[in-house]
């Protein structure tokens, strides 16, 4: 469903092109509409980052240089390219996983993937509201099946170097990324100084023996940008509660 778009009904149906085992399957797709469809997930993975997986489909086709029709043929609907997207999507995590478990110091490591990791979820809205809302049954057995081994190592070669504390669990590590993910898309046209700054205080909580707190580089927000801060959040508006009898 992922490596190969699906083809209409009947193609290729008893002929097995493309196969050479005797098995009938689904037929290769064509150089230019694989092409077609590279482009798609590219332009979809560039629109639903700015601006979440309900953009606008001929936004996504304008993107990639198509037409609307050819993105419905590679994709029948949303769910599709949501899908096929959110295989991308594993594959860099799984990239960064990997390049942080060739790190040689298993706690630097970990430290490495948390900021890297945590980067990325911030600048991507897709990627939030995909590791926010359920992907769909298959996605969350390949992300335990692919994902969980990896980030279970992770943890365990930052305790044995002797740093990470002894009861620090994988859940743990995935919710502090959920609250400075939440802490940087709230901040985020401050740049990165304020999630990263408290980044540094998390993980001195991490750390089983410290004699001082480590010194961070990222300065505190001032009151006056606090203030503006707390203006640019949107407005709820504000409902009185029914008053009862004998209320003044």
């Amino acid at each position: 469903m992922y490596a190969v778009a699906r083809s209409s009904p009947g193609a290729g149906a008893g002929t097995g092109a493309g196969r050479d085992d005797g098995e009938v399957g689904p037929r290769p797709l064509r150089r230019d509409a694989e092409a077609n469809r590279r482009l798609i997930l590219e332009a979809a993975s560039v629109v639903m980052a700015e601006r979440g997986l309900s953009a606008p489909l001929e936004d996504i086709a304008a993107e990639a240089g198509v037409g609307i029709g050819t993105l419905y043929r590679r994709f029948p609907t949303r769910t599709d390219l949501i899908e096929a997207v959110f295989q991308d999507h594993l594959g860099i995590y799984m990239k960064v996983l990997e390049e942080a478990l060739a790190i040689p110091d298993g706690w630097e490591a970990l430290l490495w993937f948390l900021d890297r990791a945590t980067a990325r979820q911030i600048s991507d809205r897709a990627l939030n509201e995909l590791l926010e809302h359920d992907p769909g049954e298959e996605s969350i057995r390949q992300v335990q099946e692919k994902v969980a081994p990896l980030v279970e190592a992770l943890v365990a070669r930052a305790k044995r170097s002797g740093r990470l504390r002894r009861d620090f669990a994988v859940s743990d590590l995935a919710f502090l990324q959920q609250m400075l993910v939440a802490l940087g898309s709230a901040t985020a046209h401050l740049g990165d100084r304020v999630w990263k700054r408290y980044m540094t205080m998390v993980i001195d909580g991490l750390v089983r023996a410290r004699e001082e707190p480590t010194p961070t580089s990222h300065k505190p927000l001032s009151i006056e940008e606090m203030r503006d801060l707390h203006a640019s959040r949107p407005v709820v508006p504000w409902r009185r509660r029914p008053e009862r009898p004998g209320d003044r």
